[in-house]
């Protein structure tokens, strides 16, 4: 459709350690439509980074690509050339900025990188000054000069926005990109990612564990579960429609600020072994209302609205 600038289908992709093989994506599939955020939530080793990082062939050496498609703005992204779109068409913002920024480089240096990469025909510095200001970080021409360390985390995550929408991508992916910040920071944080999308018009990707985050900022919502997407819809369906019984849990062990002396109720269990995935359903170990098919098969995705899906057996009609 000419409203979607990302089509992802039945992705799989595996990670070959000396243990064997990791199955991280297990047929994932999901759009994002041009100017929404699209929210990936699930517990940690769901996919939701390993399948992001897919998309832009940054899976590392020992990760492989198995099978799936991509498509970007309509084309398959296996026939542009990838170097071209990371960074200028599609950027992301990684987990941990102190690990992401190059501590013997300056910001500017850093921020100047990507417009140099991708032959800039402004004025390379007038361009990172204005980034820096626009992300709050002032006087942006001094601060240039400085390196990582002498910035906060607040500021450093500042930093990694600013170098990920400097070259206007149409698409940004933001990997959990308040962890470890403060309440107050990554409120901030979040507030100048969504301004600074609806200013450009930009996608974005926000991956989190935290569906109080998902709940402030998506338009619509993927849950992610061993490797599989359990369910999909907007944020209302998600929230107050939710089909899946891992969905359910993790609204569950949410706190509700009305009942603020209510227990939450944990989802017992681990998630599953990557590396002896269960046969059937990936949460079936842990699902209060597991049947013996669930051990066996996996459940094709069901259709509630033209919005709204999730994989259960629960939901087929005998």
């Amino acid at each position: 459709m000419n409203d979607e600038i990302l089509r992802v289908t039945d992705l799989h992709t595996s990670f070959f350690t000396s243990m064997g093989e990791v199955k991280a994506v297990d047929g994932v599939s999901f759009t994002v439509r041009k100017g929404e955020i699209l929210g990936i939530v699930g517990e940690s080793g769901s996919g939701k980074s390993a399948s992001m990082l897919s998309v832009l062939g940054l899976q590392g050496k020992s990760g492989r690509v198995k099978s799936g498609q991509v498509l970007f703005d309509g084309q398959d992204i296996n026939s542009l050339n990838i170097q071209d779109i990371r960074g200028k068409r599609i950027s992301m913002i990684f987990q941990d900025p102190m690990t992401s920024l190059n501590p013997v480089l300056s910001v500017g240096y850093q921020l100047k990188e990507s417009l140099r990469r991708h032959h800039y025909d402004g004025d390379i510095h007038a361009r990172a000054v204005e980034m820096l200001e626009r992300v709050g970080i002032v006087p942006a021409e001094q601060r240039l000069r400085q390196y990582p360390h002498e910035f906060s985390g607040g500021q450093r995550q500042r930093i990694m926005i600013a170098m990920a929408m400097i070259c206007s991508p149409e698409l940004l992916i933001a990997d959990e990109p308040t962890t470890a910040l403060d309440v107050t920071v990554q409120a901030q944080i979040l507030a100048l990612m969504k301004d600074l999308q609806r200013s450009s018009g930009m996608s974005v990707i926000l991956i989190t564990h935290d569906l109080g985050v998902i709940a402030g900022n998506a338009d619509r919502v993927l849950v992610m579960y061993g490797g599989h997407v359990m369910e999909q819809g907007t944020r209302r369906e998600i929230f107050y429609s939710a089909a899946h019984p891992y969905t359910q849990g993790l609204l569950r062990s949410l706190p509700n600020p009305e009942r603020p002396h209510e227990r939450l109720i944990p989802i017992e269990g681990q998630p599953p072994d990557l590396l002896n995935p269960p046969k059937g359903c990936p949460y079936v170990k842990r699902c209060p209302q597991a049947m013996r098919i669930c051990l066996e098969h996996k459940p094709d995705a069901l259709t509630l609205s033209d919005t709204h899906k999730y994989s259960c057996w629960l939901g087929v009609k005998e």
